[in-house]
């Protein structure tokens, strides 16, 4: 049987809408690829109350406690305190991180003070796990048959010293189960569609678990190995990939723009993006990406009609007859890019993000995406639900769908 393992984030910017606490999701990602499950995510303030009563939950549940954040300088950073406290332990120096602090302010002509040191602290009793991608190292500590791990906050730095300690350390033990995940990636569907299609299947009947994920344009589906019934997941597999068929863009874990790079990268071309409403959101989705001056040469923001006609070339008499959001006037800002940035492809978005300015003919949610290469153009219609930001972001996904499926088809 596999120990149980629960999460406690502390830092009141989780609470009060400052920072969206994204460890969850990653951690649980991680553990299930390993075969481990994240039984409990606890988030809570940097109070040291509120951090002791979830560490005591936490460890009377599990028997791998992962702790997260308050490990820094400042007067909010009491997680060593409280974990010290409770396992009858002391907070010390610790020397070897202590001279890598004051190196690293050395290196960057920084000013030092006694609070920079505060980062070496940690609990005496604890194995100290190195961090590369940052000051404060994360700490193992046992105590009895638990384990808790001490990691800091940040992102880069938490999945850094998860990735380089923690997770090793999980794989080692050994009680992990063997098991075997696939994941399905899909854009143009939601939620019910995606059942409805697998309804005649024998993909519902069949023993594996299955776990969806529904984000602004796209669908991720996990299949996980039960009770090492492999036999099963190949036919759940199988059921999904003729059933949603060309919906899937990866059997990965992986992103759209991530996909569309690689076929790009692939086939040695270009893209270029001209936008309206989505204001540069699919350039900078594909920018995101390390690299992406190999394949990507530039995107215009046409947001005003006459940005679209002197920017893009997209005929003024074109503009009157069918307005901004229309097809015509997509296809015409594809062709705008492709020309203007010297592209392989052209994609572009045009339609009403909302909350105002709708009309009955076009109301919200209406947006036309549009993608064209050297042997043609194709173009799509969409009625996209949710608020500015979901339409936004389901209209760039599923723009680089339309170019990902033309990538494939070419």
């Amino acid at each position: 049987m596999t120990p149980r393992l629960e999460l406690v984030t502390t830092g009141a910017e989780l609470l009060d809408g400052r920072v969206v606490n994204r460890h969850a999701a990653w951690l649980g990602a991680k553990l299930a690829a390993i075969g481990w499950d994240l039984a409990r995510d606890t988030t809570v303030s940097d109070d040291a109350a509120s951090i002791r009563d979830a560490l005591i939950g936490a460890a009377s549940r599990a028997e791998v406690v992962i702790l997260t954040g308050g490990l820094g300088p400042t007067t909010d950073d009491v997680t060593r305190d409280v974990v010290a406290a409770w396992a009858r332990s002391r907070v010390v120096m610790h020397e070897p991180t202590r001279q890598y602090v004051v190196d690293c302010y050395r290196e960057r002509n920084k000013p030092l003070n006694a609070t920079v040191e505060r980062h070496a602290l940690v609990v005496e009793d604890a194995v100290v796990l190195a961090n590369r991608h940052g000051l404060a190292p994360g700490e193992h500590l046992s105590v009895g048959d638990r384990h808790v791990f001490l990691l800091p906050g940040p992102p880069r730095e938490f999945q850094g010293v998860m990735i380089d300690h923690v997770l090793p350390w999980l794989l080692a033990t050994g009680a992990a189960r063997a098991t075997r995940v696939v994941s399905f990636q899909t854009a143009g569907l939601g939620e019910s569609d995606i059942a409805a299609k697998l309804a005649g299947t024998p993909f519902p009947g069949l023993p594996v678990e299955a776990a969806y994920c529904a984000e602004p344009g796209r669908v991720s589906i996990r299949l996980r190995e039960q009770d090492g019934n492999a036999d099963a997941l190949d036919q759940a597999a199988a059921a999904v990939r003729g059933a949603l068929g060309e919906w899937i863009y990866a059997e990965a874990e992986t992103t759209m723009e991530q996909v569309v790079a690689d076929l790009l990268k692939a086939a040695g071309q270009t893209m270029a993006v001209a936008e309206s409403c989505t204001g540069g959101l699919l350039g900078q989705r594909m920018t995101d990406l390390p690299g992406s001056s190999r394949y990507f040469r530039g995107g215009v923001i046409a947001y005003h009609n006459d940005a679209k006609r002197d920017l893009l070339d997209v005929p003024a008499d074109l503009l009157a007859a069918h307005g901004a959001v229309s097809e015509p006037v997509a296809r015409a800002m594809a062709h705008g890019a492709r020309q203007r940035l010297g592209a392989d492809w052209g994609v572009a978005i045009t339609g009403v993000a909302g909350p105002d300015g709708g009309t009955p003919e076009k109301p919200v949610g209406l947006v036309y995406i549009a993608c064209e290469g050297a042997a043609g153009s194709s173009t799509a219609a969409l009625r996209l639900g949710g608020g500015r930001g979901v339409i936004r972001e389901s209209a760039a996904t599923l723009a680089l769908d339309l170019l990902r499926r033309a990538l494939q088809k070419s």
